[in-house]
């Protein structure tokens, strides 16, 4: 037993060590394979980045050259004073400016003083301004075609400046210069996942699509440069601090692996980068490796899962071999037992299907029974009023047939036979409420058909006629729709409507006299039966609970009139709703589906 737990340790120690192996060369095969593939795709954004750059400054290159040979410039550097003649100037070199799209054209003369501009109209103009500090105005009146980068000293813009002599005589009278705005082409580039940086000639970075980076210099340096930058005013009087960059591992010779400090967190980055020598600047592309080391690490893990998959699948493979004629018994056995428990199973499943229609029919049968019972209470509330309205017609009855026996016998057969009439028609009166209340009381088949709901509510309201006369509420019933067609049923919703009906007498109660207004409408596949009262209203804490089983606000109530009510309605596929009216009152709102969407 020790020899054989000795050996599946080794075992274990194997396929660890295997598996440990497999995925330390894969993440370094992996990760190899993608910086490579990453440089290339560097360099080719780069060589893009660069040409698009090459390619911006080349459209300004050659333009101070030809409008150096414009007379009009010529002529105001000899005539300064002209002012005329400055007005023509600045208006040509505001047109050669939007011709060019070019931030700004401006003209100096042999001193560096500026006598006409494009944004001469702006709110600070370079006209006035001397830069004859500015390398390029220098270089112009070396007769060289100047070429320099700098924050304006006027505009606090960044931009490439171009510029060249004007000559009258083969003497250099003056400088023209065109002004290159460079926030274009960080705009242009700064959606791209990858960082763009330019530096100059000092490494400090002027050009760049991340502006925390913007007037950082990539190496540190050393004081005396740092003067010689303040004093030529390149970057005015921005803080030129070095940017906390670490090389951490070279690729090729124009790539190698970066990071950045920003204070808050580290960042790596593949850089390449590519000097322009025409400018002399040094352009760099920064790629964050951090996604990269994620899709490597995801993938080396991939291949340890699927290293790990065949080894399991070999495992399992051969303990199915060693084991196949254990799990053939075992299952013959479990076939044999589940069988039996199967059987046992289906019987108590039937028994608890038969259980649970029985429960289900004797749900049903109460809830009837329920309905029923709840059709007699309200009955039992109306039979003060029944009686009254049954006892009326009684009396006069008994009026009209002693009177008629009085007229018969002095032989006034027409006053007998009115009086008759009138016994007749009392007779009438008493078959209809005893005929309403007979038809309320009988019990629901529970089939749902389509019927008009005006005939329902109409009937409703008769059967709640003694009680609306005896406390002289009004009822009105104008806004019902006779044409509403429901699929309904009949007994059940006349039971709803009698309810509500009686609940709303009960809160007109001593507020009489008050009215009860019945009105309907048909919507998009709906029918609305609303039941408004004039009386106090809801209390609106109690609202939620007013179709709580058991919950009233009568003394002799049982709380089951609104339960049962929206549970009919339920079963209807139709909804029960209440809310107050201002400034007093309640609503009762029977939610139906018409004929069609119902069937």
């Amino acid at each position: 037993m020790s020899e054989i737990f000795k050996n599946r340790y080794l075992i274990g120690i194997i396929i660890i060590g295997t598996l440990a192996v497999t995925f330390w060369v894969s993440h370094r095969v992996i990760w190899s394979n993608e910086l490579r593939t990453l440089s290339f795709a560097n360099r080719q954004q780069l060589e893009q980045f660069a040409s698009h750059l090459d390619s911006q400054l080349s459209r300004y290159q050659f333009t101070p050259q030809l409008v150096a040979k414009n007379s009009l410039l010529v002529e105001l550097l000899n005539d300064p004073k002209n002012d005329s003649l400055v007005e023509v100037v600045n208006l040509l070199l505001r047109e050669i400016n939007e011709i060019t799209s070019a931030s700004d054209t401006y003209l100096m003369d042999r001193t560096g003083l500026t006598l006409a501009a494009s944004n001469w109209a702006d709110e600070n103009p370079f006209v006035g301004k001397n830069f004859s500090f500015r390398p390029y105005f220098s270089e112009a009146m070396e007769g060289k075609v100047g070429r320099y980068f700098a924050l304006g000293t006027t505009s606090k813009k960044r931009g490439y400046y171009f510029s060249y002599p004007v000559t009258y005589n083969a003497e250099k009278i003056g400088v023209i210069v065109v002004k290159m705005d460079l926030s274009q082409i960080e705009k242009y580039w700064s959606e791209r996942h990858s960082q763009f940086i330019v530096s100059d000639p000092d490494g400090i970075i002027f050009i760049t699509t991340n502006l925390d980076w913007l007037y950082k210099s990539i190496v540190p340096l050393p004081p005396k440069a740092l003067e010689r930058i303040k004093a030529s005013r390149r970057y005015e009087d921005s803080d030129i601090q070095a940017l906390k960059l670490k090389n951490m591992a070279t690729i090729s010779d124009s790539s190698l692996i970066i990071q950045i400090d920003t204070g808050d967190t580290t960042d790596e980055y593949l850089s390449s980068f590519y000097d322009m020598q025409a400018a002399g600047w040094s352009v760099r592309i920064l790629t964050p490796l951090e996604d990269l080391r994620q899709q490597s690490l995801i993938n080396a893990f991939t291949i340890l899962l699927i290293a790990l998959s065949l080894l399991l699948i070999s495992l399992l493979v051969w303990q199915w071999i060693r084991r196949h004629q254990v799990r053939e018994r075992i299952h013959q056995e479990a076939h044999k037992q589940l069988e039996k428990k199967v059987s046992l199973r289906t019987t108590d499943l039937q028994n608890e299907i038969d259980e649970h229609k029985q429960t289900e029919k004797t749900l049903r049968e109460t809830q009837g029974e329920l309905i029923q019972t709840a059709k007699l209470a309200v009955l039992g509330q109306m039979s003060a009023s029944i009686s009254h309205e049954l006892n009326n017609p009684l009396a006069a009855i008994r009026s009209y047939a002693d009177n008629a026996r009085k007229f018969l016998s002095i032989n006034k057969h027409e006053k007998a036979d009115d009086n008759l009439q009138r016994i007749a028609q009392l007779t009438d009166r008493m078959s209809r409420i005893s005929s309403q209340l007979k038809f309320f009381s009988r019990k629901s088949s529970g089939q749902l058909e389509s019927v008009n709901i005006a005939p329902i509510i109409q009937t409703a309201i008769e059967i709640s006629r003694p009680q609306i006369k005896q406390l002289a509420i009004s009822i009105d019933t104008e806004n019902v729709d006779s044409s509403i067609i429901a699929h309904v049923d009949i007994i059940q919703l006349e039971q709803v409507l009698i309810n509500l009906i009686n609940n709303a007498i009960y809160a007109i109660g001593t507020h009489s006299p008050g009215t009860i207004t019945i009105t309907t409408e048909q919507d998009t596949g709906q029918i609305m039966i609303h039941v408004d009262d004039t009386g106090p209203g809801i209390d609106e804490q109690k609202l939620e609970m007013i179709f709580e089983p058991f919950y009233t606000t009568r003394e002799s109530g049982l709380g089951l009139g609104l339960s049962i009510s929206a549970r009919i309605i339920d079963s209807m596929n139709g909804g029960l709703a209440v809310n107050n009216l201002k400034p007093s009152g309640a609503r009762f709102t029977i939610t139906l589906p018409d004929s069609d969407e119902g069937i």
